[in-house]
């Protein structure tokens, strides 16, 4: 089996599991529009759909996201594109979607709310891949990787404890 686990938007990630062994983790393919008058980031569907064709999961699981409190309506709106591009992506691959709510993957794995703790969370789980996750900005990646791991854990593909920390 391979899955592909996403921490979407255009600061987002994607995670490949093989055989519930982490593969590949890389940042969210993005390139820069010109917006009135300055330049935006949105996902790039061209190289998402190619890194996609290329890894052909057979599963994918995103984070389930919505506005957060605070954002205007336009960076919500810029946002559920990104995580739009993903998902309707893996549906045109025919990879069939699991949506997971931030609370009940990070719940399940003993996550605080900050980033810094998915980042040692996923150092932790995957000490070889600690360089993919050692940089502030690396946020991405180790949540990609730790939703992943939630989907895998939660559908007995491997054996799970009751959270990274404990």
């Amino acid at each position: 089996m391979k899955l592909v686990s996403c921490d979407p938007g255009c600061t987002g990630a994607l995670a490949l599991f093989s055989d519930g062994n982490l593969t590949s983790v890389v940042d969210m393919p993005v390139l820069s529009v010109r917006r009135g008058k300055t330049d935006k980031n949105e996902v790039d569907g061209h190289t998402l759909a190619e890194l996609l064709r290329q890894w052909a999961p057979t599963a994918g699981v995103i984070e389930q996201v919505g506005g957060m409190t605070g954002q205007s309506a336009s960076a919500a709106f810029n946002f559920g594109r990104a995580a739009g591009a993903v998902e309707y992506t893996l549906t045109a691959l025919n990879v069939r979607l699991v949506r997971v709510p931030p609370v009940t993957w990070k719940k399940r794995l003993g996550i605080k709310a900050g980033k810094d703790d998915s980042r040692l969370a996923a150092m932790r789980l995957w000490p070889a891949l600690a360089d993919q996750f050692k940089r502030k900005k690396d946020d991405g990646r180790a949540e990609a990787a730790l939703i992943g791991h939630w989907y895998m854990t939660t559908h007995s593909m491997e054996v799970g404890g009751e959270g990274i920390f404990g």
